[in-house]
């Protein structure tokens, strides 16, 4: 477990805790992943590839059809699973309101990010200049392979892409600044899942057994 993983986020340690599961924690489940945060009130998300968010204030295990989640209750542990994908956790520092949202290649493609912003604007008036996002590992722009990336993503800039290769994290950052977010209040792992499958779960790289058996890498945060 990296308890931690953002820099970005030192200024608010007091008030917020983020943890990031690995491969070496062996998360199967939401319980697994329970145990080792050492919490017992948690939501988890179903993750469909979706852009619908919801609200949580109470312990739910995957809560249907949401690939995002937002509190503004302390110690309530939310946990996104990932294996390859985009994981982000997304604070706002005024409202004292923090969430994550997993955000695959389809989720950037419905917008999933744009939509979570809107929940935030709706439920808190949140500024999105006030809001502090961490990226963890996910596939790099090599890595991210696809068989034709024009046809398979309709609507995102062409600029994006190398060949069959798409560059999914810029598109989510671009996503972000397009939001309000401001540059420098993101912060990506530089780490690449299917660049380390010793370290991370990784679907594309020697995995995809183990992930399809529920084997996941797992984003954490709770207010404290």
């Amino acid at each position: 477990m990296i308890h931690q993983p953002f820099p970005l986020f030192a200024p608010f340690s007091d008030r917020l805790q983020i943890d990031f599961l690995t491969r070496r924690d062996g998360i199967k489940s939401d319980d697994d992943a329970a145990r080792i945060l050492g919490v017992d009130s948690f939501a988890s998300a179903e993750q469909t590839h979706s852009n619908h968010t919801a609200i949580v204030r109470e312990p739910q295990r995957r809560v249907a059809g949401a690939d995002g989640l937002i509190t503004d209750t302390s110690n309530l542990t939310l946990m996104i699973r990932i294996a390859d994908c985009q994981a982000l956790v997304l604070y706002d520092a005024k409202k004292n309101v923090v969430g994550n949202l997993h955000a695959g290649w389809r989720g950037v493609l419905c917008g999933a990010i744009p939509a979570f912003f809107e929940v935030l604007r709706k439920e808190w008036g949140s500024d999105p200049a006030d809001i502090f996002v961490g990226a963890a590992p996910s596939l790099c722009k090599n890595c991210a392979q696809f068989r034709d990336p024009i046809e398979e993503l309709p609507g995102i800039d062409p600029t994006f892409f190398e060949g069959r290769h798409v560059d999914l994290c810029g598109i989510a950052d671009q996503q972000l600044a397009d939001a309000g977010v401001l540059r420098e209040h993101i912060e990506r792992s530089p780490d690449c899942t299917k660049c380390r499958p010793d370290l991370y779960w990784s679907y594309r790289e020697g995995n995809p057994e183990a992930v399809r058996e529920g084997y996941r890498n797992v984003l954490a945060c709770r207010i404290l």
